[in-house]
Order: structure tokens, then C-alpha cells, then sequence
């Protein structure tokens, strides 16, 4: 900790001061009002209230311990499960020390302090304090970022794993990275809808990781040549619609419009397809059923063809031959094009955009 106090914002998070007595709360405010931004509370009923107000401004909560309705340790009980870092302060009469003593696991208490107060060391206490949260604050949010970096390189790992899968293989597979690449913006649409959850692809699991990633490559590779087998884009369009069908879409309607089809149905199972590739769900059944639909995107695209999702509740999938002409490419010049110029991707998957 610094001993420089000029080092430190101590308004940057505020103080949450409970106590019965107003003549107390205005004593406190005239003491720290200038050096710390403070909110007031005059019981436990009062003093949740104003947390949850408040809950993302507050570093520190000093509460007295004796108060009607509700004692301070019974309110700081109440929210030291869901906010444990907040840096929480009893105060207490010297008789009542002993069962502040006795209570301070259940509250997840910091310190207790007994009255009447010793004001420089008091104030010293609160200065520590906020600046121990201030530091603990941003060395968490370092972590996140850190581990979100993290999260880029796997989620980018198991995104090559697939584009690698048709030139490992030797299975013939044109645009097999753009078929993916629309796979994962198509889930991250759904998903962003809030149609089918929010499922949280920042946090996968540590464990087992790379067994994960070799086993869901391994199954697309099993999976690709069946979908490449349909000839031509119609069939193959109807190849998707069937595997959309069995990863559970009920009701999917298929309505051709010259050269367009359009898959709709009132469900979308997009960003849960994509939460078993890329995310924490493991489930079986869910994995073999992304793999199934990936595969069908892939055999859209190698077909000559290009999936559009059309904005709207649920899923509507546009699938249309390509307007653009075909440019001559190895699906390994491709893939590895795709691998060096990703970020677009990877920051889609991760809901960034």
C-alpha cells in the first residue's frame, strides 16, 4: 500500500454509513464528507435499500452493530456471498465486542472498530481500506482482460481447428473458413436477440480443453464428406434444413423464391449450437448436432452457395447461389489466409461487435 495519499482518488467509490443515530451520521459526515463520498443509512432495512441502489458505487460499508429492525451484522450477511470484495467495517459499542467477534465470519467483515471512535485511526482504516479495494478493483479488471486475451487464442484455436479439418482430411471443401466465419456471425446474431439465452463464450473450460477441441474436429471430419455428398445447392440446402430440424427447430418451413430459399422458423438454435462449439456446454447430443449444421454450412458454401440471416424473432435463413465469381483458390491458401486476418471473427464470436 502507498503511504501517499495524493496516489489515491478516495471518491472514486463510495462509504455506506449506517447507523441509528442521525447526530452519529452527521458527526461521520462532518469528520470524512470532505476526503470520501459518502451514503447514508439509518438501520439494516434502510441500509440494503440503499445498496442495491448503489451497489456498483460502493468500496466501503462501516455499519454500527446495535440498531432497530436489524443489526449490522444481519445486513452485512445478507450481501457478503454475492459482494465479498467490498471492504465491509463493524462498529460497536465495547460491551457488544464479544458477539462482534463472534460474528464476523458471517458477515465477511473486514474490521470492527468500538466507540466511542479514536477519529486519526479511524480515519487511517478508511484510508486503507479504499485503497485496498481501489487496488484489488484494478488488479481484477488487469485478470479480466488478461483472461479475455486468453479467450481470444482458444476460441481462435478452435475456430482453425475447423478450417483445418477439410485440408488435414483431403476432403475436397471450397470456402470452408467464409462457411464458418457466417456460422459463428450467425449464432452471435441469435444470440445477441436474447432469443436462446446469453450464453457466456468469454469463459470456457480450462479442462480438458484440448481433448475437447480434438474431439469436435475429429467429428466434423467424420461428418463433412456425408454432407459434401449431395450434388447440387438445392439438395444440400435441404441437407441444412434437415440438420437444423434435428438439432430441434420445430417448424422450420422452407419457401423457394426463384433462386432463393428461405428456412424460417419460430426458434433459434443458433446460439446454442455455437455455445457447444465454442463455449462451456458440453452436452453430447448438442456438440454432434453443431457439428451436423456446421458441416451443412460448410456444404452450402462449398456448393457455390451463401447464407444471409434476415433480422426478426426467431431464425430466418436466406440461402442463395453466389453472386460474386469464384476465385481460384486452394482451400489451404484459403485457410490459412482466414487464420493470419481473424480478428473480425474471433471478436464477433466473443459478442464484441
Amino acid at each position: 500500500m502507498s503511504t501517499n495519499a495524493d496516489d489515491y482518488d478516495y471518491q472514486r467509490y463510495a462509504i455506506l454509513f449506517v447507523d441509528d443515530e442521525a447526530i452519529t451520521r452527521k458527526y461521520f459526515r462532518r469528520l470524512f464528507g470532505d476526503k470520501f463520498r459518502i451514503l447514508e443509512a439509518e438501520d439494516g432495512v434502510q441500509a440494503l435499500a440503499v445498496f442495491r441502489q448503489h451497489a456498483h458505487e460502493i468500496g466501503i460499508i462501516v455499519t454500527d452493530q446495535r440498531m432497530p429492525n436489524e443489526t449490522g451484522v444481519a445486513f452485512l450477511s445478507k450481501i457478503a456471498g454475492d459482494y465479498p470484495d467490498i471492504i465491509k467495517i463493524l462498529s460497536t459499542a465495547y460491551s457488544d465486542i464479544d458477539a462482534a467477534i463472534g460474528s464476523v465470519n458471517l458477515g465477511g467483515i473486514f474490521r470492527y472498530i468500538t466507540k466511542p471512535w479514536d477519529i486519526p485511526q479511524l480515519e487511517i482504516n478508511l484510508r486503507y481500506a479504499m485503497e485496498f479495494f481501489t487496488v484489488k478493483r484494478e488488479r481484477d479488471a488487469l485478470l479480466s482482460a488478461k483472461m479475455q486475451a486468453m479467450g481470444n487464442v482458444l476460441i481462435s484455436s478452435r475456430l482453425a481447428a475447423f478450417a483445418l479439418v477439410p485440408v488435414c482430411a483431403r476432403i475436397p471443401s471450397r470456402n470452408a473458413a467464409e462457411a464458418i466465419a457466417n456460422f459463428v456471425q450467425t449464432g452471435v446474431a441469435g444470440r445477441r436477440t436474447g432469443s436462446c439465452g446469453d450464453s457466456d463464450l468469454r469463459s470456457p473450460e480450462w479442462i480438458h480443453l484440448h481433448a475437447r477441441q480434438i474431439e469436435l474436429a475429429t467429428a466434423l471430419e467424420h461428418r463433412l464428406p456425408e454432407a459434401l455428398q449431395p450434388a447440387d445447392l438445392s439438395a444440400r440446402t435441404n441437407s441444412l434444413a434437415a440438420q437444423l430440424t434435428a438439432a430441434g427447430v420445430a417448424g422450420l418451413t422452407a419457401i423457394q423464391e426463384n433462386s432463393v430459399v428461405r428456412l424460417s422458423c419460430a426458434t433459434d438454435p443458433m446460439p446454442g449450437l455455437l455455445d457447444a462449439l465454442l463455449g462451456p456446454n458440453d452436452d453430447p447430443g448438442l456438440s454432434l448436432a453443431a457439428v451436423a449444421v456446421l458441416a451443412a454450412f460448410m456444404a452450402v458454401y462449398d456448393g457455390g452457395g451463401v447464407i444471409r440471416r434476415i433480422r426478426g424473432e426467431g431464425l430466418t435463413l436466406e440461402v442463395s447461389p453466389a453472386t460474386a465469381p469464384a476465385k481460384p483458390s486452394s482451400p489451404g491458401g484459403e485457410t490459412v489466409k482466414w487464420l493470419i486476418d481473424d480478428d473480425l471473427l474471433i471478436s464477433a464470436a466473443l459478442g464484441l461487435l
